[in-house]
């Protein structure tokens, strides 16, 4: 069973990394920005220049092993970077609680021309810890990216929308009460 997991959270990095350099040509336009993972930081290239993000406070993952840019845009100075980044539940996977599970988040990520975080904004949607599960993950149409997800232990269903054509904006989240299938 461990061989299998292992197996897993690599056939998923390698999804993640493919899908990061497919998305991130076709999703912002002119630039090419890519990400790959370090730990808990997030390393963005651009223009054949590496940038270092610390993300840790930011991510429910115990370590990352996958990243994928999905939207960069340029606005007034800024650069706004949405990123889907995957991890471990735990530091060392095991056979006990969450040992091979996963924590998932969309990263909204405000950068100065620096490349220095100016401000971030986090939306955990997959997680074995809080019982949060998405609804077959995000879709992206145009620049227009959706999200549902539920967590099951605060009972709320969430709708997340991004418009990449108003970066500065970030996550639009709606929550609700999760409906009560037991009933009836």
């Amino acid at each position: 069973m461990k061989r299998l997991t292992k197996l897993s959270i690599l056939t998923l990095a390698i999804a993640l990394l493919i899908q990061s350099h497919v998305q991130a040509q076709n999703a912002t336009g002119q630039l090419r920005i890519k990400a790959r993972v370090r730990g808990s930081k997030l390393i963005v290239n651009s223009q054949g220049k590496q940038h270092v993000l610390d993300v840790r406070t930011s991510i429910d993952a115990a370590k990352l092993y996958g990243a994928s840019v999905l939207f960069a845009t340029r606005r007034q100075g800024f650069l706004y970077l949405v990123v889907a980044v995957c991890g471990s539940s735990k530091l060392k996977p095991d056979d006990r609680q969450c040992g091979a599970g996963q924590e998932c988040n969309l990263l909204w990520i405000k950068l100065n021309a620096q490349w220095q975080i100016n401000d971030i904004k986090s939306a955990r949607y997959e997680s074995c810890w809080a019982s949060v599960t998405s609804n077959d993950g995000y879709k992206i149409e145009g620049d227009t990216l959706r999200l549902d997800y539920s967590d099951f232990r605060e009972k709320k269903e969430y709708k997340l929308t991004y418009d990449a054509d108003r970066p500065e904006g970030g996550f639009h989240i709606e929550e609700s009460a999760m409906r009560d299938t037991e009933s009836g």
